[in-house]
């Protein structure tokens, strides 16, 4: 025989209510038949949960264990149904998600791959742009969650009727060719930062916002260094660096295979560091589906999203 999870909940309205003429009242239920669910709860466990009075009920040491088990079996039961419902609802919905460069293609694809696995039903669509490209699709409701990355103007995020979510921190990092020439540099100045070929990011991107920020923040602008190339695709940098064409400054997620094999090699820049923030955006007026409101916490959470 098993324990009933009417009973129970029944017993935890008694003690949260004080008295069974109340509880009953909020059960909706007479004071007869809640008491028999009661009593049949003392029988089944063969103990008394409940001292009655004049003045109300008074629970009982095994009423106390009982209660505290109770409240954990309701809180259960509760999250199950919301994630059966949750689940069920998602099978008829469609998500579409624009990520910049590095999260699309770096890091959110492993994360749909598993929330795909977790909720087998549901239809989603990833698309790879800049960021400020993911900016105005969401704006305009072409997209229904961006994934962005480097800093953003929240005044500018109000204007647009968009909600900003930070997910995590990365780090861009100086990138050269894994030659000869740069074997035993592991540090370079801003004076030599100046001098080198660089390749970057076209303007709109947020790596390419992270890196004018940066050297703002250091005293020195973009113009003074010798921009070479402009590049919309981070394979298309890395190529050229691999190729001895410049060196460039992006994402350490993206490069991470190159350096693990030592087709590149990672330097840092004296006296400068370039944090890279991951951010979750959407509107702030339309309402978010089932889907989404799922789906944004999912990624936000390190320990679901898991990154590439």
């Amino acid at each position: 025989m098993c324990v009933n999870l009417n009973q129970i909940t029944a017993f935890c309205t008694v003690v949260k209510a004080g008295s069974i003429s109340k509880a009953a009242k909020h059960l909706h239920i007479t004071q007869p038949a809640l008491s028999l669910q009661i009593q049949d709860l003392e029988e089944f466990f063969n103990t008394k949960l409940l001292e009655r009075s004049n003045r109300g009920v008074k629970i009982t040491p095994s009423g106390e264990l009982l209660f505290s088990y109770g409240q954990r079996l309701m809180s259960l039961s509760e999250n199950l149904v919301q994630e059966i419902n949750a689940l069920t609802s998602l099978s008829s919905e469609e998500l579409n998600i624009g990520a910049s460069s590095t999260i699309g293609g770096y890091a959110l694809p492993c994360s749909i791959y598993i929330f795909k696995e977790k909720y087998p039903q549901s239809d989603i669509k990833m698309s790879i742009a800049n960021t400020q490209e993911i900016l105005e699709k969401t704006e305009d409701g072409v997209l229904d969650i961006g994934l962005i990355e480097g800093p953003f103007d929240q005044k500018l995020l109000n204007q647009q009727k968009l909600i900003a979510k930070n997910i995590c921190r990365d780090e861009l990092v100086m990138i050269t060719p894994a030659n000869e020439e740069w074997s035993e540099k592991e540090v370079v100045t801003l004076d030599e930062l100046k001098v080198f070929p660089l390749v970057l990011r076209e303007k709109g991107s947020g790596i390419r916002e992270t890196v004018e920020k940066a050297l703002s923040d250091n005293n020195l602008e973009l113009d003074d260094c010798q921009l070479t190339m402009e590049l919309s695709t981070l394979e298309a940098i890395k190529s050229c660096v691999e190729a001895g064409q410049g060196i460039s400054i992006i994402s350490r997620l993206a490069v991470r295979r190159e350096l693990r094999h030592g087709s590149l090699k990672a330097l840092q820049v004296e006296g400068i560091s370039f944090p890279h923030y991951f951010t979750v955006i959407f509107s702030s007026v339309k309402p978010k589906t089932a889907l989404q409101k799922t789906f944004i916490e999912f990624i936000k959470c390190p320990r679901t999203r898991s990154f590439c």
